[in-house]
């Protein structure tokens, strides 16, 4: 075994001057699922025919050596179960002296050194390269959404907005409610300025919930409602005031009237 060793590097010595093959390019990089062309170029002669030629490629790795391409004698014999189905070779360039190997559907697993042997009736020679193979990761899977915090600011906004809307609202009715009751105003005058002040309040919150988001929409709608909850209580209470007003001042005209006929 040892004599076949030495006389098989004897053989390459000799022929190293006149016979060798050549790598174009050392080092490869892909992804997953992709394709790659690893390429070689040898020595060629005219009267050299392909039919002659015996090509061994191999990828070697730390845990196995799988065949990449075999031709002997101008067949392809069949690759390992790892490249079956995902090896090409360019057989038009062998007699221009180019080796061309396509290797689709990559997978991480096919990283590694390809070392390709060529030997002819010229001589025997060899070279390599390596190939790194990285794996693709899914966006969807190995990725967290990003909560983007302008939704959330704009959000607290009109959270915000609101809540200063309804304080004023609410300040402005029991404003005008004790001026009201200050200067005697009719159920008339107290209805009309507190509707004015819903007026406004209603446009302010139909103007901002056309790009509030849906949760300052309800905040907003809520507030609404609290305001109109407020005028109506505020409504009851000017029209029993004024319905109790009536009464006393009828009492008291009934009761002048009948003063006045027993003064009689």
């Amino acid at each position: 075994m040892i004599l076949i060793l030495l006389l098989i590097t004897t053989i390459s010595c000799v022929c190293a001057g006149t016979f060798f093959v050549k790598v174009t390019q050392t080092d490869y990089q892909a992804e997953e699922n992709d394709s790659v062309t690893l390429e070689w170029t040898f020595t060629t002669r005219s009267d050299k025919s392909p039919n002659l030629l015996m090509i061994l490629c191999k990828l070697v790795t730390d845990h196995r050596v799988s065949v990449v391409y075999r031709l002997h004698d101008g067949v392809e014999v069949p690759e390992d179960e790892q490249f079956s189905g995902r090896v090409q070779c360019d057989r038009d360039v062998l007699r221009e002296g180019r080796l061309r190997l396509h290797v689709f559907r990559l997978r991480t697993n096919d990283s590694g050194q390809y070392k390709c042997v060529v030997s002819t009736r010229y001589g025997l020679s060899a070279d390599k390269c390596w190939l790194n193979v990285t794996a693709t990761v899914a966006q969807e899977q190995h990725t967290t959404p990003n909560v983007s915090p302008e939704p959330l600011s704009q959000e607290r906004f009109y959270n915000l907005l609101c809540a200063l809307i309804m304080t004023a609202v609410i300040i402005l009715v029991i404003i005008l409610w004790v001026a009201a009751a200050a200067a005697g105003w009719t159920v008339a005058n107290v209805v009309i300025r507190v509707i004015v002040v819903i007026a406004v309040v209603v446009y302010s919150i139909a103007v901002a919930t056309v790009t509030a988001p849906a949760m300052a929409v309800l905040v907003l709608a809520l507030g609404g409602l609290t305001l109109l909850a407020v005028f109506v209580a505020l409504l009851i209470y000017c029209m029993c005031r004024c319905w109790v007003r009536g009464q006393e001042r009828q009492q008291q005209q009934l009761h002048k009237v009948v003063t006045i006929e027993n003064s009689d």
